[in-house]
């Protein structure tokens, strides 16, 4: 009977283990994202940062925000070249910004007025100071695909420390 108990609570911990690893590990971007959004041959990232303001919730809803330390990547003005995001095909009510110097224009304002931006729990992540004066400063630039209030994506690039912050919202 106790191996029977040792054997299952082993399996127990590998399960948990490898569950806490896969949520740990897990990158909404992958490399074939990176060269839609930026230009260059030898892009290359790391996921640095990952705090989730849901929490896990059985209607998936997400609410993130992501920062990965980036190389081999050059700001072109004529991305992101898009036809789907986050596995949703990019339709003509699907607003896509191109690359912008910050600070947000009023358009972008308007768009994320009432959401994201403006979420009271972004102030609950660590790094909430240095996204505000990211998002402030003329040499970073932004981006977003937004296909409606309930999900939004934006992605700001801080071009001093190579850095791209990425913010996901689906309701």
């Amino acid at each position: 009977m106790k191996k029977v108990l040792l054997g299952l609570l082993g399996i127990i911990v590998i399960v948990v283990s490898y569950i806490a690893y896969k949520e740990l590990s897990f990158s909404p971007l992958k490399k074939n994202n990176f060269k839609k959004l930026f230009k260059g041959d030898n892009i290359s990232f790391d996921k640095s940062y990952s705090k989730d303001f849901l929490g896990p919730n059985v209607h998936g809803d997400v609410f993130e925000i992501y920062e990965y330390k980036m190389k081999g990547v050059a700001i072109d003005k004529d991305y992101p070249r898009i036809t789907e995001w986050e596995n949703k095909k990019i339709t003509d009510a699907t607003v896509i910004g191109k690359w912008k110097n910050c600070p947000i224009d009023s358009q972008t304002a308007a768009l994320y007025e009432s959401s994201m931006l403006k979420a009271k729990n972004l102030d609950d992540f660590k790094y909430s100071n240095s996204f505000k004066k990211d998002i402030i400063n003329p040499n970073n630039f932004y981006s977003y695909v937004y296909f409606s209030e309930s999900e939004e994506y934006f992605l700001l690039y801080c071009t001093d420390r190579q850095e791209l912050w990425y913010v996901r919202l689906r309701l």
